[in-house]
């Protein structure tokens, strides 16, 4: 009796012995964890009205988006192989009249080199038509991972990079090819008849094209590599002689010029781009 007496108030109400304990309810509209998220936080940018600020994207749906520009530029680069499959042969006979001597047979070696190799050239004028909407494609699946300021940098990188490209690549086909086959097949018409693969030719073309036009990319990645602290740009003035050694040596490394005169070309070309980069860097 006096141990229900001490547990009740005089009043007759139940009075706890310690303290209760209470526990929230569960939310009902609570989120379910996710496991894999690519978050990225960034301050408030008013140039992106209507864009969550904490973003965040599921690797799945990451992974969605990554799948589907892949399809558009795919499909794309089909397209454009259809369309200029046609005219392929058109374009080989072009080709050749500009850039190989009289003197050279065309030559090929299996059944199917002929069809191979317009359906190679196929594909590199369905690149090089299609470069923008390749490049448009990556920068918007790299938009939203993005601060202003990269946005900004690569704004202005892009068209230069295209600028940089065509550059690199008609200096390939109007100077150092025409002088680099003519010099070959002169060389060769010496001593037997010149009987050229069609296949390698065109091979020859467009990898020196191709790697011109890539070269002709080193500034800007200079330029990146200095934006992102890789690099300082004091240390590029400082070792300007290092650099230009750097520099012709790739240029007679893609190359395979026996007469020097495409590598002396593309070691030049880089040399002025590289003052040139030095210059233009203050304004990126």
């Amino acid at each position: 009796m006096s141990e229900q007496t001490s547990n009740e108030s005089k009043h007759g109400d139940y009075v706890p012995t310690s303290d209760p304990v209470f526990e929230p309810a569960p939310d009902s509209k609570a989120k379910p964890q996710r496991s894999l998220i690519f978050k990225k936080k960034r301050p408030a940018d008013p140039n992106r009205k209507g864009v969550d600020i904490d973003y965040e994207e599921h690797v799945v749906e990451h992974l969605r988006e990554l799948r589907n520009r892949l399809i558009i530029c795919i499909a794309a680069l089909l397209l454009g192989t259809i369309i200029f499959y046609p005219l392929s042969g058109e374009g080989i006979a072009y080709l050749w009249s500009r850039l190989i001597p009289e003197s050279a047979i065309m030559s090929v070696y299996s059944p199917t080199e002929y069809v191979m190799t317009r359906m190679k050239l196929s594909v590199a004028c369905a690149i090089a038509i299609f470069f923008p909407l390749l490049s448009y494609e990556l920068y918007k699946f790299m938009y939203r991972g993005l601060y202003t300021n990269e946005r900004k940098f690569l704004w202005r990188v892009v068209p230069a990079s295209f600028i940089l490209f065509i550059f690199g690549a008609s200096i390939a086909y109007f100077i150092v090819l025409p002088i680099f086959l003519n010099y070959m097949i002169f060389y060769a018409d010496q001593t037997a008849v010149a009987q050229v693969s069609l296949s390698e030719t065109i091979n020859t073309i467009v990898t020196l094209v191709l790697g011109f036009g890539i070269v002709f990319q080193i500034p800007l990645l200079m330029i990146a590599a200095v934006k992102m602290g890789l690099v300082e740009e004091k240390t590029l003035r400082k070792g300007r002689i290092a650099v230009y050694g750097l520099l012709i040596g790739f240029a007679f490394l893609i190359s395979p010029d026996p007469t020097f005169v495409s590598q002396l070309i593309a070691g030049v070309a880089l040399v002025v781009l590289f003052e040139f980069s030095l210059i233009i860097m203050r304004f990126f």
